[in-house]
């Protein structure tokens, strides 16, 4: 501020002020500097020691929710899951097989799945191979298959119904209520496909069976994960198997780019899953979180790049589609020779890129 009538005098000519305003200018200057620093410790000001975090930022367009600590039933408020379906080593075996390709993807997966049949010996046991030493960090996914894989055997769902194999059943549940933390089981994934003769009525009570048991048992932390196809054209299969909402925490399906191995059309990740999302969205299963208990691509005929490009797609859908709460991709060839692993120029690196997305980075229960 200047002296009234001093101001338009300050010059001289010489290019320097009056001695004489040399300490207001001072003063000036402080002021303005003490006001500047006044506004950065407004909008940085240090978190107080012990004072709550900040919430979390949630990617994409929905309001960020106070917590995104997961549900009793392991839904992530503000994202999803990201897991994979390892092949297991014979000479290795699952912890080993885990933990070297969290290194390569450069992080722990959310979710892993292994798969068992109704015997009472190794291949049926929950929790071989030390399923529960991954799980100590980790989400299990105990897929459960009607069959006995030595000899090939397949079990009737009316047989499970009427109560035969309850004493495997029990054995299972008791062990799952020891295990303590909460579970994922999935009974016969994409029963749609079923070519035995068998009927939606006797799945339903095989399925209703097997849970009814856990219950009885006191195996409350497991939680039921009801699966199809996702093949699109077998929608108008779905609703017939399903169990009630009371018997089912999650729903899956299992979309696939098959792409070159079936010489299918080539389908980008979006053009893949969207289909049958939108589906379960539009016909009364809105209220149940998804997952893709399997997912994957095969190779594109002409485009080497493409398979990588295929995952680096996958963060902006999911954000689309926020009821999709996780995915398991599945590192393994099928009985056709269809390859989805992780293999091909940049498709390790593409995969190991959006697995550290935030929205694929949820904090664990």
């Amino acid at each position: 501020m200047t002296m009234p009538g001093k101001g338009r005098h300050a010059r001289h000519g010489t290019g320097a002020a009056p001695s004489r305003w040399i300490p207001v200018t001072l003063v000036a200057a402080l002021v303005t500097a003490l006001a500047i620093t006044a506004v950065v410790y407004m909008y940085a000001a240090p978190v107080e020691h012990g004072a709550a975090p900040p919430s979390p930022t949630v990617p994409g367009d929905q309001a960020t929710p106070r917590s995104c600590v997961p549900t009793s039933d392991l839904v992530p408020p503000c994202g999803a899951w990201w897991g994979m379906h390892v092949p297991p080593d014979a000479e290795r075996g699952l912890v080993d097989d885990v933990t070297a390709m969290e290194e390569q993807i450069g992080r722990r997966l959310d979710i892993v799945i292994s798969y068992h049949d109704m015997s009472e010996g190794d291949a049926g046991r929950f929790f071989r191979d030390d399923e529960s030493k991954i799980a100590t960090d980790r989400i299990m996914f105990l897929g459960w298959e009607s069959s006995i894989w030595e000899g090939n055997v397949d079990i009737p769902w009316h047989a499970i119904a009427r109560g035969e194999l309850d004493r495997v059943i029990d054995a299972q549940a008791e062990r799952v209520k020891e295990y303590g933390r909460p579970v994922l089981i999935g009974f016969d994934g994409e029963k749609d496909r079923e070519e035995s003769g068998q009927t939606a009525e006797e799945y339903i009570a095989a399925y209703k069976r097997i849970v009814d048991r856990f219950r009885l048992a006191g195996a409350d932390n497991a939680l039921w994960v009801w699966g199809v196809t996702g093949y699109y054209p077998f929608r108008d299969r779905w609703k017939p198997y399903y169990p009630g909402d009371d018997y089912v925490d999650w729903i899956s399906f299992d979309p696939y780019n098959f792409a070159t191995c079936r010489g299918a059309k080539w389908q980008d990740f979006e053009e893949t899953v969207r289909p049958t999302y939108e589906w379960f969205q539009e016909n009364g299963f809105s209220h149940k979180p998804l997952m893709l208990a399997e997912y994957g691509t095969e190779s594109h005929a002409s485009d080497p790049s493409a398979k990588g490009e295929w995952f680096r797609d996958i963060p902006a859908v999911m954000r689309e589609m926020p009821n999709l709460k996780a995915i398991i991709q599945w590192n393994n060839t099928d009985a056709d020779e269809c390859d989805f692993t992780l293999t091909g120029p940049g498709v390790l690196q593409a995969f190991s890129d959006v697995g550290k997305d935030p929205y694929f980075r949820q904090p664990l229960p």
